[in-house]
């Protein structure tokens, strides 16, 4: 099947089509990120004259890219001047989030709304090549499951754990392939466009998009789930640092000569505040005579402990259980009161399996960053959990997708238009 694509490669492209593919991005984009727009509004937004805009326009709309948005999506006082907006029908974008349990699969239209919402039993992460054949299977039964034609596909977004370069497309820890970044070797596999992001990048894209964070500029966005992790949202932008590894908030020291951690350092958060932690202490305690109806009445044996017991625990009153997790909260608050005093958010965001499942646990994590941050710069920060759920990041993923079909960066629009 022929590559779909909304943006031909730029070292094809001649003057005048680069040119023309700048002014498509621009308006492409316009309408992405604001919705329905008039030819006037859409001038003032790019920069281009009312008759360029006019040209394109008409370009994008035989090529069923934009069309007129039906009276209901958009609101005129008088005779409405012409609207047009993106097709959602022109193409479909895929994201996935691949947990190690299991792999969200999130399909978009080209107006960003949800087509298809699929989770699925995880494929086994490694850096076997063979695995592609793995994923392949299972975004076929994905689109098969939700009607979208692989060639009404547009792009692929995977978000990987572990270290990952979503800039370069390279997953270091899983979809290390060695040949090439695995964005390469995925993009030539499915002859499609595809991308590779860190879990917390794609959780943060989908805050930025579809959550809590969609009208904030500074926002935190911190995973609690077996592991810790962090995403970024700086001047309304998810930030990755010079390497791209920003975010490894696990691994921040809160215990002087603490239990060690799985990285080789010792007190790591994740030895007192992520799902592994709590497992584990949980066992520890339980063996070492702990009472608790994880085990009097759920008749667990101290190696069948999970965090899911002790949450199911806490929400049937269990006082080992709401120890256990008030104190994981507090170790969790006082780092990220270390966030607190050094970026200034106005918002933190909560996502993952722990905090979704047992709500005081965020006033615990408040609790803990107000202690030990600074009043004036705690004073407005506001606290909540993720309304996106598992969701977030394979909409993030997605999302990123539709950013980069309409990007201009990379084609110098400066020199052109």
């Amino acid at each position: 099947m022929r590559h779909t694509s909304l943006t031909p490669r730029s070292d094809k492209m001649g003057k005048v089509d680069r040119k023309n593919q700048i002014r498509r991005n621009l308006i492409l984009r316009a309408l992405l990120d604001y919705g329905p727009k008039s030819l006037t509004d859409l001038a003032k937004i790019t920069g281009m004259t009312l008759p360029v805009v006019s040209r394109t326009v008409s370009v994008l709309r035989r090529e069923k890219l934009v069309i007129e948005p039906r009276e209901k999506d958009t609101v005129q006082a008088g005779r409405p001047p012409s609207m047009v907006k993106l097709n959602g029908k022109a193409g479909f974008l895929l994201g996935i989030d691949i947990g190690r349990l299991f792999t969200n699969f999130i399909i978009l239209d080209l107006e960003t709304r949800i087509v298809s919402d699929t989770r699925r039993k995880s494929i086994p992460l490694s850096n076997d090549i063979g695995i592609i054949d793995e994923l392949e299977k299972e975004i076929k039964v994905v689109l098969s499951l939700a009607g979208v034609e692989w060639s009404k596909l547009l792009g692929i977004g995977i978000s990987l754990p572990g270290m990952v370069k979503g800039k370069e497309g390279l997953g270091e820890t899983y979809f290390n392939f060695g040949d090439a970044p695995a964005r390469e070797i995925l993009s030539r596999r499915f002859d499609k466009p595809v991308h590779i992001e860190h879990d917390l990048e794609a959780m943060a894209f989908g805050e930025r998009w579809f959550g809590a964070a969609k009208d904030v500029k500074n926002a935190l966005c911190v995973n609690v789930g077996w592991g810790l992790g962090l995403g970024m949202i700086l001047d309304g932008k998810v930030f990755y640092g010079e390497e791209g590894y920003a975010g490894e908030f696990g691994h921040i020291q809160v215990v002087r000569n603490g239990e060690l951690c799985y990285c080789g350092k010792r007190g790591c958060l994740e030895t007192v505040a992520s799902g592994r932690a709590i497992t584990k202490i949980a066992r520890d305690r339980i063996t070492k005579g702990a009472s608790t109806i994880i085990v009097s009445e759920h008749k667990l044996t101290p190696d069948e402990i999970d965090t899911e017991a002790v949450v199911k625990g806490a929400a049937r009153g269990d006082e080992f259980s709401i120890e256990l997790l008030e104190d994981a909260g507090r170790y969790l608050g006082a780092g990220i009161a270390m966030l607190i005093n050094l970026l200034n958010p106005a918002l933190v965001i909560l996502g993952g399996g722990i905090p979704t499942a047992a709500p005081s646990f965020l006033e615990s994590v408040r609790a803990g960053a107000k202690k030990q941050s600074l009043v004036p710069l705690n004073r407005n920060v506001k606290f909540a959990v993720s309304s996106l759920g598992n969701k977030a990041g394979a909409l993030g993923v997605a999302v990123y997708l539709a950013e980069d079909l309409f990007d201009v960066q990379r084609l110098n629009p400066s020199a052109y238009v």
